[in-house]
């Protein structure tokens, strides 16, 4: 079709009066891609500190005889550890006790001696 043919295509004085400002609108998509960078580079930085703690909790796990035990598992260990601490932290309180005793004992005696 010829271009003297075809109709105008250039919007009406009141079409372009509805036509979005490009500016505005090339200023409010700079703004949302600025958010999304932002958002983006504190995403990366929680996932690298999430990474870094992840490695040092698998180092630590591996280190503790732990490894390759499911949750359950190392629950009912850490119950054990925690009955045991609990069980020296008496055998200890129960030591000094006895050498308090017998500390009174040895000054006493060494008084009468």
């Amino acid at each position: 079709m010829p271009a003297s043919d075809r109709p105008d295509s250039s919007p009406s004085p009141e079409a372009r009066d509805e036509l979005p400002d490009v500016e505005e609108e090339l200023a409010t998509l700079a703004g949302a891609v600025d958010r999304l960078v932002e958002e983006h580079a504190t995403l990366r930085e929680r996932a690298a500190r999430a990474e870094q703690l992840e490695r040092g909790l698998s180092d630590a796990l591996a280190g503790s005889g732990l490894d390759g035990m499911s949750s359950g598992e190392v629950a009912g260990r850490l119950q054990e550890l925690a009955e045991e601490n609990e069980r020296l932290r008496e055998a200890i309180r129960q030591s000094r006790e006895r050498a308090e005793r017998i500390r009174s004992r040895l000054i006493l005696m060494e008084d009468e001696a």
